[in-house]
């Protein structure tokens, strides 16, 4: 290989010829052409769209940039000097440019065109920064010249730019997207200007003081001038990244943005990729504004309502956005517009249809319950029991289907009062899924466990429904289910999902004389005197190992106040009112073997005690002492 490169680098691409090829590139490929600058007068948008096409092999003039870049990334040395000689010859020309200014254009262009084309080889030999400070943008017909420069900074701003020079760019870019320039120097900056903005070394401080405002009325001018679906896109994408980047700084231009939306989307009526990128944009300001986002629940519900649609064609493209951008409402809620509620009743046949949004589905479900549980169950309670138990009882599904149906549910019935749930719960069947999958234990014990779970936060939440749906079970049955339920506890790993469960275990010895649950209390009573002695008899630390895998943090300033989403809080005040970590499991303990000697008299009692392990049973009595 080595003695091949040899050949090539000594015989057939010997400096020489490399250096005439890139002079020649230089002088006649790479600069701009006259029909270039027709095009730019007669149809600026498709040539806009062309040049961000990639399909430079059907271009002479982009083949000729491919070329450059192999032979400088080849030839790195040899074309960064010449390069550079090429780029300092400029200021030695100016009484060229006034002799003849076309041919001092076009041989100027192309040399700008080879600075761009090497910024990443010529990052340590050449100082752009200071370059760009000395010159200015000349008049040129069509301002090619400045399109020239505003391309310069897209290319440059990655590789090498100082802080303390952006300041310079910002304000040279957005003169350059100025009303007086061209359209393809007003788009060419500001998709410069994109470049800077989500840049890894972007201030967010520095470019609010001064740059934000004139950026975002820039947006607002060329998206009032252009009719291309292809450039609107690119518009509004950088209208989102900026979003994305700024955050709470665009709180006093959320209005602006708001008002430009409606057009938007009307305008990209049938062009499904124009309208996702729209549902972005709104998605992104909506985190940006965290909880001053409510006041916008009516103004983007609609827009929801016909991603989500699944009657429409349109939804096949918009229905993860649509669903991200509802996400975002509620998350960030701090109440519940009438109109988003509505679209609370969109979610059972989003459960029905399809498992590729299923995650985000059953997170739209947690995130109603837990902004306004009673509101959300009176609009559409039965039907979201009956899909979940629908997607629980499926057992072509994956077990981790199975539990994040289950989480939802869990959180449906930590949400919603008892006098509310607790008959439509009943008749979803849900609990008897649970209970029949247990006594049956024909299925996996991962999958068990989430069934297990689920019955132990209704034991939990609504301890009298559980207990009477125990007690109308057949002692047989009865058995059998407690039987394999107590027998689950050793799959199951997390210390706070093992305590849940010894809860339940308490509550339904308290809650019923059934025969086959009380045949349960020997084999309690050691998995008892381990959660006590584990985690001892005040709650857990609310947080650490909890069901919630955290996975909705703000990811920007998650220690900020400011930044709090306040589902995240909601989430947290709902973990710390859970029995689970709020009750002492002691207390609990002894309350429920007290309502079990009441329910079952003194002499049954004692008669399934005298079956416990004599060890174990002190160890309980002292524990509980």
């Amino acid at each position: 290989v080595s003695r091949c490169r040899e050949i090539i680098d000594t015989q057939l691409v010997p400096p020489p010829l490399v250096a005439q090829m890139a002079a020649l590139l230089m002088r006649c490929y790479l600069p701009l052409k006259p029909r270039d600058l027709v095009l730019w007068r007669d149809d600026a948008e498709t040539w806009l769209a062309d040049e961000a096409a990639d399909y430079w092999n059907f271009d002479v003039r982009r083949c000729a940039e491919h070329l450059f870049v192999d032979l400088a990334s080849q030839h790195r040395d040899q074309i960064v000097a010449l390069v550079a000689a090429a780029v300092g010859q400029e200021e030695e020309e100016e009484e060229d440019k006034a002799a003849d200014p076309s041919a001092a254009f076009y041989r100027r262009d192309g040399r700008l065109a080879a600075l761009g084309l090497c910024a990443n080889e010529l990052y340590d030999a050449f100082d752009f920064c200071a370059w760009l400070a000395r010159h200015r943008t000349p008049d040129s017909p069509l301002g090619a010249a400045k399109w020239r420069v505003a391309w310069l900074v897209g290319r440059w701003v990655p590789v090498r730019f100082e802080a303390a020079q952006r300041p310079h760019a910002y304000a040279l870019l957005l003169e350059l997207a100025g009303p007086d320039s061209p359209l393809v120097v007003r788009v060419e900056a500001l998709a410069s200007l994109l470049v800077c903005v989500d840049d890894w070394d972007f201030d967010a401080a520095q470019f609010s003081a001064h740059f934000l405002a004139p950026s975002l009325e820039r947006i607002a001018s060329v998206l009032a001038h252009v009719e291309s679906a292809d450039t609107r896109m690119r518009m509004v994408g950088f209208l989102s990244t900026l979003v994305q980047r700024m955050q709470r700084a665009v709180a006093p231009f959320a209005d602006a943005i708001v008002q430009m939306v409606p057009r938007l989307w009307e305008s990209a009526a049938g062009e499904n990729m124009c309208q996702t990128a729209v549902l972005v944009l709104v998605t992104r300001l909506v985190e940006a504004l965290g909880a001053q986002a409510t006041r916008m629940q009516a103004f983007a519900a609609p827009l929801v309502a016909h991603s989500v649609d699944l009657a429409t064609p349109a939804h096949v493209y918009l229905i993860e956005d649509g669903i991200e951008l509802w996400r975002a409402l509620l998350r960030n809620a701090t109440d519940l517009d009438d109109s988003l509620l509505a679209l609370a009743l969109r979610i059972p046949p989003l459960l029905h249809a399809s498992t590729d949004l299923l995650r985000n589905t059953l997170r739209l479900v947690e995130s109603y319950f837990l902004l306004a549980g009673e509101r959300t169950f009176a609009c559409c309670g039965p039907a979201i029991l009956d899909a979940l138990h629908s997607l629980v009882a499926d057992t072509t599904l994956a077990a981790r289907a199975t539990l994040v149906g289950y989480n939802a549910l869990s959180v449906v019935v930590q949400c919603t009062p008892q006098a509310l749930c607790a008959e439509p719960l009943t008749q979803s069947n849900v609990l008897w899924t649970g209970f029949t999958r247990i006594v049956d234990h024909s299925d996996s014990a991962l999958v068990l466990v989430h069934h297990s779970a689920f019955l132990s936060r209704v034991a939990v939440q609504y301890p009298a429904l559980f207990g009477e749906f125990l007690a109308a079970q057949d002692a047989a049955v009865a058995s059998v289910f407690c039987s394999h339920w107590v027998g689950l506890h050793a799959d199951i790993t997390q210390v706070p999902a093992r305590r849940l469960h010894a809860f339940a275990l308490a509550v339904a010895v308290g809650s019923t004389a059934n025969d086959g649950v009380l045949a349960m209390l020997p084999r309690a009573v050691p998995l008892w005197n381990e959660i006590i002695s584990d985690t001892g008899s005040s709650a857990l630390l609310y947080g650490s190992g909890s069901e919630y895998d955290g996975d909705d943090a703000y990811p920007h300033a998650a220690d900020d106040d400011d930044y709090v989403v306040a589902e995240n809080a909601r989430r947290k005040s709902l973990l710390a009112a859970d029995p689970v970590y709020a009750m002492d499991f002691r207390s609990v303990l002894a309350q429920s073997m007290a309502q079990c000697e009441r329910l079952n008299g003194a002499a049954r009692f004692h008669a399934i005690l005298s079956c416990v392990d004599p060890e174990q049973l002190a160890m309980l009595q002292s524990q509980l002492s």
